[in-house]
């Protein structure tokens, strides 16, 4: 534990504010739960916060972003007419609205769910029962603060449950709003999605930042998907500056289930987005689709586990990263094929555009194979626009910086057309075009 001190910095008081304060009123944060609050926040202290000598965080200083002074997010509302904009999945789809890291249920939506499909707080989990909330312990996951962090500080999220052979005919969206404020602000919510067998459901988890403010969004979900269920995620991060969000998901699958994910991480000074997918069950297929974008000062990094332990799976990972002016992004993904894993076919693929000298993308595809009966493959392309191209653009009578941001949107069009949601894809094409110089003009020529 020592030698991971010295890589890593000492937390702030204010985390240890934040638990005093959450002790004796927010919901699971007495008795039993109280002890596992206390336990999870004793290794993080015993962690640190990461800086870039652990290996992980080896191109990102979390210390320098989430290391801060940060009070718990105030209990604020939102005007309706700001959320409407960022509703997805039609009209038809159901909603579950966080408001800094906390639900709304009078901005919610989740009548008529099939019978066998549950969506509730996960304060209310956290309440009655929260030991469900959780199975596994973050002593489990030695080197992961920010989840123990989250463990410790955790008010609310969302708690979804299907059983076996349920399934919602249209979307389910989690919205989650940061609001702006005068001081710097914190929240750990906490999603729980579990999908019985054969069930299916396809969510969008959307997360946007409103007006100015500095924050910090903790967020942990852990995802499990029985044998012969689909899951299919569409997910946005949209922050502004001073904004900074931290994301640790964990997919354990069973046999001849699905999982599917596409996120584009618009935004923010900081986005980290950890992923960690088990293949459990023989047959399963993950797939994992991204686009990073950053400009300006932003930094957005993605890192990727996924560990194939059965035999017969298959896996996907395909991330675009797009970055201008002094804005940074990382790629590292790594498969690990687990001895018992033959006949894995894993495929992971990261393409990056630079469009400033002053900007930076650092990949790191990794494999990592113990079984001698597999087909994996992976690489990392980084490059500028084409000249040819931005030639022919300019010889048919197209400025120079139209063209440019013609070319880059086109770059970027491999990600949107896996988006699964028609009007997810209609909201990260306007995300897109805003940073792009000529954006509207582009928009109108469709």
């Amino acid at each position: 534990m020592s030698a991971l001190r010295n890589r890593t910095a000492e937390p702030v008081p204010g985390f240890a504010e934040a638990l005093e304060r959450l002790r004796g009123e927010a919901a699971g944060s007495s008795g039993r739960a109280l002890e596992q609050r206390n336990a999870a926040f004793e290794r993080f202290q015993a962690l640190g916060v990461p800086t870039p000598r652990v290996e992980n965080w080896k191109y990102t200083n979390a210390a320098s972003f989430a290391n801060r002074p940060f009070a718990l997010a105030p209990r604020g509302t939102v005007d309706p007419d700001l959320v409407i904009p960022h509703f997805a999945g039609g009209h038809k789809a159901r909603r579950l609205i966080l408001v800094n890291g906390r639900t709304v249920p009078q901005f919610s939506h989740l009548g008529g769910l099939p019978a066998g499909m549950t969506v509730r707080p996960l304060a209310q989990v956290l309440a009655e029962t929260p030991e469900l909330v959780d199975r596994t312990s973050v002593n489990d996951e030695p080197e992961h603060s920010f989840e123990a962090l989250n463990r410790a500080l955790v008010e609310d999220g969302a708690w979804i449950s299907l059983e076996d052979g349920v399934a919602l005919d249209e979307p389910l969206q989690v919205i989650s709003i940061l609001t702006e404020a005068e001081s710097a602000f914190m929240a750990h919510p906490r999603h729980v999605i579990r999908l019985g067998r054969n069930a299916k459901l396809r969510l969008i988890l959307t997360t946007v930042a409103l007006g100015q403010a500095e924050s910090l969004l903790n967020q942990v979900e852990t995802v499990e998907i029985a044998d012969g269920a689909d899951l299919t995620i569409d997910r946005t991060l949209e922050q502004g500056q001073g904004r900074s969000a931290i994301t640790r998901s964990r997919f354990v699958l069973g046999s001849r289930s699905r999982l599917q994910q596409t996120t584009a991480s618009i935004g923010g000074s900081l986005i980290r987005h950890e992923m960690e997918a088990r293949l459990r069950g023989t047959h399963s297929e993950a797939i994992l689709n991204g686009l990073m974008m950053p400009q300006g000062t932003e930094h957005v990094d993605t890192l990727i586990r996924m560990h194939h332990e059965m035999p017969d799976c298959q896996s996907d990972q395909f991330y675009k990263t797009v970055a201008d002016d002094r804005g940074r992004a990382v790629f590292a993904g790594k498969i690990f094929v687990h001895k018992d894993a033959q006949r894995t076919n894993s495929y992971q693929k990261n393409d990056s555009l630079l469009l400033s000298d002053d900007a930076e993308i650092d990949a790191k595809p990794e494999l990592e194979i113990y079984a001698d009966d597999v087909k994996c493959s992976h690489g990392a392309t980084c490059g500028d626009l084409d000249p040819a191209s931005l030639f022919y653009l300019r010889s048919r009578g197209m400025d120079e910086a139209l063209a440019r941001s013609m070319l880059t949107f086109a770059f970027t069009g491999e990600v949107l057309e896996r988006i699964a949601d028609e009007s997810v894809d209609h909201i990260v094409r306007r995300m897109i075009l805003s940073r792009l110089p000529g954006g509207e003009r582009l928009a109108e020529l469709g």
